[in-house]
């Protein structure tokens, strides 16, 4: 019976759903990268870990509203796209904090 599911679920693609989209991972990576980026950078220059976390939480809000708003005129807005940008922020943020 064990061998028959297993190969049921080889064949079928109820094993291969994606809990979120490919463009909402493309966002929470991104502002990941560039939260931690931002606040390392911050955190080097100044020293200061409140100053470095600020930033590391604006600067890539800013980019992916920025961009949000050209979708406007030119592609497909989504407001979903922002709520991706905030956890990847807050994601970076948290591992430049743990870091430091």
């Amino acid at each position: 019976m064990y061998k028959a599911l297993i190969i049921f679920f080889m064949i079928t693609n109820i094993v291969s759903a994606q809990i979120l989209p490919q463009d909402k991972q493309l966002h929470i990576g991104g502002t990941y990268m560039l939260s931690t980026a931002t606040a390392a950078l911050v955190y080097n220059k100044t020293g200061d870990k409140k100053k470095a976390t600020i930033c590391g939480l604006i600067i890539p809000m800013v980019a992916g509203i920025a961009k949000e708003i050209y979708d406007i005129n030119h592609g497909h807005p989504d407001l979903n796209d922002i709520l991706a940008n905030t956890v990847g922020s807050c994601m970076g943020v948290v591992t430049i904090r743990i870091t430091l």
